[in-house]
């Protein structure tokens, strides 16, 4: 919120790190995340604190959102995507069960469904909260030099 940044390069950045929480990269989020802000010229602190949205308790409601809208997107049974998904117990398994399942398909084309959508709203809320805080903060900055005005005017 305190970035010295447009709030749209602030959002951007933030959606930007969100993004790459999301999709998997396998460990290198961060980096991409550093070295993406400054090509596309977005907040690159913004974009680190977006990718910790890929945090161990979060990803597996990632792994079966992304599996399940890609398997609602191919047409193929929502039910048996749903028991697949419970048999999930590790990052590694849900991998291991992708490959041998041949289920990389419907997983790749809901992550990029889902990492959109999770990216968009990002954007979205991301300005809307920079711009909230930053009018508040303006407001409030405003008052104090109203009273510190009264103050000093009293006492002059």
């Amino acid at each position: 919120m305190r970035q010295n940044d447009e709030p749209e390069r602030v959002a951007a950045g933030l959606a930007l790190g969100v993004a790459l929480g999301v999709l998997p990269t396998f460990g290198l989020g961060i980096v991409m995340a550093v070295f993406l802000a400054g090509l596309f010229r977005v907040n690159r602190v913004s974009a680190i604190v977006g990718t910790l949205i890929c945090l161990p308790w979060v990803m597996p409601f990632f792994w079966a959102l992304s599996y399940l809208t890609g398997t609602l997107v191919v047409g193929n049974h929502i039910s048996e995507a749903v028991h697949i998904i419970k048999d999930f117990k590790s990052h590694s398994d849900m991998w291991r069960s992708v490959l041998e399942r041949n289920l990389l398909l419907p997983y790749i084309i809901g992550n990029v469904l889902v990492t959109l959508a999770v990216s968009a709203m990002t954007y979205v809320a991301g300005l809307y909260a920079v711009r909230a805080y930053r009018k508040a903060r303006h407001k409030a900055r405003q008052q104090a030099h109203k009273r510190h005005g009264a103050a000093s005017s009293e006492g002059g």
